[in-house]
């Protein structure tokens, strides 16, 4: 019994050592450094929505391919008439794919922004208003791409 001790203590410790090794090495950077200023932005920015009354539709789909991505942004449930929207699209596997995009506006509320998908996976579509240069707001969807 004791040799049986003798082996398995060992094994154990190098085990427990690969296991926080490999957990360095791939540390994904889940935990954010800034947490208590980036809350603080995103409940100043949800309170601005909140009194603008600021809604965005969500993009029909999207495909692997072209996509032409339309949003449709209204303020009191009117067309909104002075904004730039931005357009962030990812993968969430990789990042060498992220692309940020102005949206070119339509017509009042209607804006546009055409974008390519290389590939299947789940992506983050990210749509940032800012009036001014200052941020309104932010929506985020994720689309399964098949």
């Amino acid at each position: 019994m004791k040799l049986f001790l003798y082996i398995m203590y060992p094994l154990f410790f190098f085990a427990m050592g690969c296991g926080i090794y490999v957990a360095f090495r791939d540390a994904e950077g889940l935990v954010d450094n800034n947490y208590y200023e980036n809350s603080t932005r995103y409940f100043q920015a949800k309170a601005n929505e909140e009194r603008l009354d600021i809604e965005m539709s969500k993009p029909d789909s999207l495909k692997k391919g072209y996509n032409v991505i339309r949003i449709k942004a209204t303020t009191h449930g009117k067309p909104l008439q002075d904004g730039m929207l931005s357009l962030f699209i990812g993968n969430l596997s990789t990042t060498g794919y992220d692309s940020s995009i102005t949206m070119r506006k339509l017509s009042p509320g209607i804006y546009q922004a055409t974008a390519t998908i290389p590939f299947k996976g789940v992506w983050l579509v990210k749509v940032d208003l800012r009036q001014q240069q200052q941020l309104i707001t932010s929506k985020k969807w994720f689309f399964n791409v098949q």
